[in-house]
C-alpha cells in the first residue's frame, strides 16, 4: 500500500511539474508574440511614416513645379490636389475587392508563418 501512495506523490508531482512548464511555456510564447507584435508595428510605422514624408515633400515639389510651368501660384497645387482626390475616388471604388481582402490575407499569412517558425 506504500508503494502504491508513493506512485500517486510522484505522478502527483509530475503533473504539477508539467502544469508549471506549461505555464511558463505559455507566458514566454505570449512575450515572443508581443515582442514580434510591438517590433512589427515600430518598424511599419517607421516605414508609414517615412513614405508619408516622401509623398508630401513630393507633392509639394510637383504643386512647385506645375506652378511654374503653368504660371499660376495656386493652379500647381490645385491639379495636384486634384490628381489625390481622383485617387481618392478609385481606391474607395476598388477597396472592398481588392485593397481589404490583401491586407487581410497578408495579416494571416505573417501571423501563421512567424507561428510556424519556432
Amino acid at each position: 500500500m506504500e508503494e502504491k501512495e508513493l506512485d500517486a506523490r510522484e505522478i502527483i508531482a509530475k503533473v504539477k511539474e508539467y502544469v508549471d512548464v506549461r505555464k511558463e511555456i505559455a507566458i514566454l510564447s505570449a512575450v515572443d508574440k508581443g515582442s514580434q507584435l510591438f517590433a512589427n508595428l515600430a518598424t511599419d510605422g517607421l516605414v508609414l511614416l517615412f513614405g508619408v514624408l516622401g509623398i508630401l515633400f513630393g507633392s509639394l515639389a510637383a504643386g512647385f513645379y506645375l506652378s511654374e510651368v503653368i504660371g499660376n501660384t495656386y493652379a500647381g497645387f490645385l491639379i495636384v490636389t486634384g490628381f489625390y482626390f481622383l485617387l481618392a475616388v478609385v481606391f474607395y471604388a476598388v477597396k472592398d475587392k481588392y485593397v481589404e481582402k490583401h491586407i487581410v490575407n497578408a495579416a494571416i499569412k505573417k501571423f501563421f508563418r512567424n507561428k510556424h517558425e519556432a
